[in-house]
This record gives structure tokens, C-alpha cells and sequence, in this order.
């Protein structure tokens, strides 16, 4: 296995397996602790449109999924700004209208079958060097946004009320975040495409929060628990020989289910129903 790592073929596809693993750790914790996972995939499946009208037009697909994602980011943030019912009613929306470009545009390409398969699930083995430059251009820009605003995205994400009234602008830390996951979504669609990149983002964070009571450890442990689903799914894929991306989402559903089952959070939260339950039961005999 070890031969098979260190060959030049290989070396690309696990670097973006970490590269992605570590933006999604980081990203993906201010996306559970917003509530956001539900944008996060109507902003990550509008890359597919931009990835795929640059496929035809001969471009870096990356390009075009970063441009589509970035914009339909924008018009994102900006709905979920208001009531509940228009945000569902809008990513709904840029579901079905992402998919139907992305589909009329793959639809004009020769090879329809080939691109329209690497877009969905991911062709991490396929990654060139300049994909490999433009998705670590990308990280670095996303880690260098949440390095320089962490303090802001902490204050606004735990208590927007309070930052507004100390003077920041919640809004703008609001679409910061929200482009922080259409550059997550570049990162992602070549490692392990468009339908599995939400698992690759949420999952990790959410397993760490499980265990967390505070931001720090939990992007400590997030960041832990993506590069072991990331490096676990490439490893597995290459022994079984199947699906990159399926063994690494796979391996983060397990992550975050086992945290699940052994989070003390939630035997907390049981305890607690349980004596108040027991307590209303003394009082009414």
C-alpha cells in the first residue's frame, strides 16, 4: 500500500485529499454552528453548472464552478436574509436551476457520460497539476479569510445581536461565510464531487460539536476527524479498489454516527429529560 502511496500518480490525488479535508474541517465548523447545511448544498450544487458550462467552453472546470459558485453564493446570502419559507423557496430554486444548466450544457459536450460522472462523484485520480495549484490557490485564500475575521465570525456566529450592536456589520460576516462555502465547494468537486462534498463538509464538524465546548477544540477535533474520513476513504478506496469519494463519505457518515452514539452531550441531554420527566411525575402524584 505504502508503493502504491508514493507513486507520482498518486502523490496529486492525496495532496487534494488533504488540501479538501482541511478546508472542509475549518468551514464546516461555522457552517453547523449557522445552520447552514442546507445552503451549503444549494451553494456547492450551483458549482456544477459553472463546472460544467466551462467544460464545454474549454475551460478549467474549476474555473467555472468557482465563478458560478461565487455568484450564486451572493444571491444566496442574500435570500437567506429573509424569512425562512422565501430561503427554502430560493434554494429550491437554485437546485433544480443549477441542475438544468449543468444538464443543457453537458448535454452539448462529446463527452457527456465521462464529464458529467467526474462533476457528480468526484475524479480525484484525475487531478492534474494545474487543478492541484488551483485548489490549493483556493484553500489558501479561504483559510486567509477565516484567519484574518475568526474573531468577527465568532461574535456574529454564537450572538449577531449583540456584534450588531457593538458596532459589526452581521450582514457582511454573513456573506463572508456564505462565499466561504462556495470556495469550499471548488475545492471539493474534484475529490469527491457535487452530491458528496455536503458529507465531506458537514459531517466532520458536526461529529466534533458532539464533543466540544468551545470553537477552538472544535475545529481542532473537526480538523482531526476530516483528514482521518479523507486519508481512511482515499486508502480504503485504492485497497478495494471502488469510488474515491464514496469511501471517504462513507467513512465521515461513520465518524459522525460513532460520535453521535458516544457523544456525552447527548447522554447529558437524556439524563437531564429524564430527571425533569421523573421530577413533573413527583409533583403531579
Amino acid at each position: 500500500m505504502l508503493d502504491v502511496l508514493l507513486h507520482p500518480a498518486m502523490v496529486r490525488p492525496f495532496i487534494a485529499v488533504i488540501i479538501a479535508s482541511i478546508v472542509s474541517s475549518v468551514v464546516g465548523v461555522f457552517t453547523v454552528l449557522r445552520g447552514f447545511s442546507t445552503l451549503s448544498a444549494a451553494v456547492t450544487h450551483s458549482s456544477f453548472a459553472g463546472a460544467s458550462i466551462a467544460a464545454v467552453c474549454n475551460v478549467n472546470p474549476l474555473v467555472g464552478a468557482l465563478a458560478a459558485s461565487l455568484g450564486f453564493s451572493g444571491l444566496t446570502a442574500y435570500a437567506s436574509q429573509g424569512n425562512e419559507k422565501r430561503v427554502d423557496a430560493f434554494m429550491g430554486m437554485i437546485f433544480g436551476f443549477s441542475t438544468a444548466i449543468a444538464v443543457l450544457f453537458l448535454s452539448l459536450a462529446r463527452t457527456y457520460t465521462a464529464t458529467a460522472w467526474s462533476f457528480i462523484v468526484g475524479d480525484v485520480l484525475g487531478v492534474s497539476l494545474t487543478d492541484l495549484y488551483t485548489l490549493a490557490a483556493v484553500a489558501v485564500v479561504a483559510l486567509c479569510i477565516v484567519a484574518l475575521f475568526y474573531k468577527e465570525f465568532k461574535f456574529v456566529t454564537f450572538d449577531p445581536e449583540a456584534a450588531e450592536a457593538m458596532g459589526l456589520r452581521a450582514s457582511l460576516y454573513h456573506y463572508l461565510i456564505v462565499f466561504l462555502i462556495a470556495l469550499f465547494s471548488v475545492v471539493v468537486v474534484k475529490v469527491v464531487g457535487i452530491i458528496l462534498a455536503v458529507v465531506l463538509l458537514v459531517a466532520p464538524a458536526a461529529a466534533a460539536y458532539e464533543f466540544s465546548h468551545s470553537i477552538e477544540r472544535m475545529l481542532s477535533l473537526s480538523l482531526l476527524a476530516s483528514l482521518a474520513s479523507g486519508i481512511a476513504g482515499f486508502l480504503l478506496s485504492l485497497y478495494f479498489n471502488v469510488a474515491t469519494s464514496a469511501m471517504i463519505g462513507i467513512c465521515a457518515s461513520a465518524a459522525y454516527l460513532a460520535a453521535l452514539l458516544a457523544s456525552p452531550k447527548r447522554r447529558r441531554c437524556v439524563k437531564c429529560k429524564e430527571v425533569a420527566t421523573s421530577r413533573r411525575v413527583a409533583r403531579e402524584v
